[in-house]
């Protein structure tokens, strides 16, 4: 490929509640929806070939208008779905605060990457499912783009790993809903053109 696109899904209505959300298919609210068409028409220019996406709703559905427009198939995979997180689903931030006190501790230590959610799974596991997808993009010798759709974690980890950056700096990564972020590859190196874009979102 000559360039990887990996696109974060649009807003969901648990994104819109503020609980905590991992597995669960929280399906785009209204304003989801128009993100989705900004999304893809400011993608129709881009020769985008061959797209991934997560199986949640959030963002299958974005990367199969996107596939649409371009008559190209959006190929689900489980690779890219978001970090599990457990017991933490569903939850607001003051619960989760309150009941997991000690697990917060670790979250926000120096090894937070391989402090798993409690009864779900850490952010080095997202990276060992995700990384091999995007190598295979990078690896891919044909030309055109190749776009995947993703989650928070999922975007903040498959960065980090791009850039060659230790996973703990996971942090330095900002991910807004339906954010852009685009690397050029060139002899097999990713090099970043624009990291988390919304301007397409005309403030939405």
């Amino acid at each position: 490929m000559n360039r990887i696109i990996i696109l974060r899904h649009v807003e969901s209505e648990a994104n819109r509640a503020g609980v905590g959300l991992g597995r669960t298919d929280s399906p785009p609210t209204e304003l989801g929806l128009e993100q989705l068409r900004l999304t893809v028409d400011t993608l129709h220019e881009e020769p985008i070939t061959r797209v991934l996406t997560s199986p949640l709703s959030r963002a299958r559905k974005l990367a199969e208008a996107i596939g649409e427009a371009h008559g190209v198939e959006a190929i689900a995979t489980d690779g890219l779905i978001e970090l599990d997180v457990g017991e933490l689903e569903g939850l607001e931030w003051p619960i989760v605060r309150k009941r997991f006190a000690e697990f917060l501790g670790q979250w926000r230590g120096n090894d937070s990457v391989r402090a798993p959610m409690p009864g779900g799974e850490s952010l080095m596991a997202v990276l060992e499912r995700a990384r091999p997808l995007f190598d295979e993009l990078v690896a891919d010798p044909s030309e055109g783009t190749g776009l995947i759709v993703t989650h928070n974690f999922v975007v903040k980890m498959l960065v980090v790993h791009a850039l060659q950056m230790p996973p703990s700096e996971w942090r330095r990564i900002d991910t807004g809903l339906a954010g852009l972020t685009t690397f050029r590859i060139a002899d097999g190196v990713p090099a970043v053109v624009r990291l988390n874009d919304r301007h397409h979102l005309n403030g939405l």
